[in-house]
């Protein structure tokens, strides 16, 4: 495939500047990275904390943000063997890792000290072509549609990791707080297609829709319910069996270590 030398980009030079839409040079893939042509890219809320340089760990500058980017592989690095040109290919937030930390060695690969990140330490998805390290690029099947796929890329793998990890039985109950908002609404759907029942924790009729529309079984809304952890266990008999807090409420989160079912597991995102 022909691949230009420029490219168009949204790039910020400095923390809190101005997004600049601009051209700039079409990156060269290394030995172990892939090029990906970028057709479609998510915006998550941690593009904002990139842009903005809120958070402890220092953003690569100038900085092309993004890191929910679907595309075409286009090029690769001389090391890859696990992708072809022509095929279809994610770039993640975890760009890359050492895999040789002990991390990186029991499949922590998010915790590894030297990852690199996309749309934060590595130029992300804002461009028309961006680089990923091979092992950690996501594998698209032929035919995706990759409108769908983008923001699965971090929203959609940040809530299927809490289900997984929560080790819950299909029947068991599930309850999702901050489920009518979008890693919210994407953890409904995993946790209905795992065969869970789903306790949707939101505030608002539309959002109740929302929970209800994708396969939640109830729902909880925190605005007009007097005791919400009594109506929660009330609803659960007892409480759920496992929670996925995506609410940034500091009192969601504590409500949950209450109605929490003995021996139930909670996960925050």
């Amino acid at each position: 495939m022909s691949v230009p030398k420029t490219q168009k980009a949204v790039i910020f030079e400095t923390n809190g500047g101005p997004l600049l839409y601009k051209d700039i040079p079409v990156p060269v893939p290394k030995p172990n990275e892939i090029l990906i042509n970028v057709k479609y890219s998510g915006v998550c809320h941690t593009d904002l904390h990139a842009w903005k340089g809120d958070w402890p760990l220092a953003t690569k500058l100038p900085l092309v943000g993004g890191h929910e980017g679907a595309g075409i592989v286009v090029a690769k690095g001389s090391n890859v063997t696990n992708f072809e040109i022509g095929d279809l290919a994610g770039n993640k937030w975890l760009n890359g890792s050492c895999m040789g930390c002990e991390y990186c060695q029991q499949g922590a690969e998010p915790n590894c000290p030297d990852a690199d990140l996309s749309g934060y330490t590595h130029d992300g998805s804002f461009q028309q072509y961006a680089t990923a390290d091979a092992v950690q690029a996501a594998k698209i099947p032929k035919g995706t549609d990759l409108a769908g796929v983008a923001p699965i890329l971090c929203a959609g793998v940040t809530v299927y990791k809490a289900l997984k990890t929560a080790e819950l039985r299909p029947g068991q109950w599930v309850a999702i707080s901050g489920a009518g908002g979008g890693l919210g609404s994407l953890a409904v759907q995993y946790a209905v297609a795992m065969g869970l029942r789903v306790l949707g924790i939101d505030g608002g009729d539309e959002k109740a829709a929302l929970v209800k529309s994708l396969g939640g079984e109830a729902f909880v809304d925190f605005t007009k319910t007097k005791d919400v952890v009594a109506e929660i266990q009330k609803i659960t008999s007892g409480g759920p069996h496992g929670v996925i807090n995506v609410s940034v409420s500091p009192a969601a989160i504590s409500q949950s270590c209450q109605y929490v079912r003995t021996l139930g597991k909670t996960r925050y995102c």
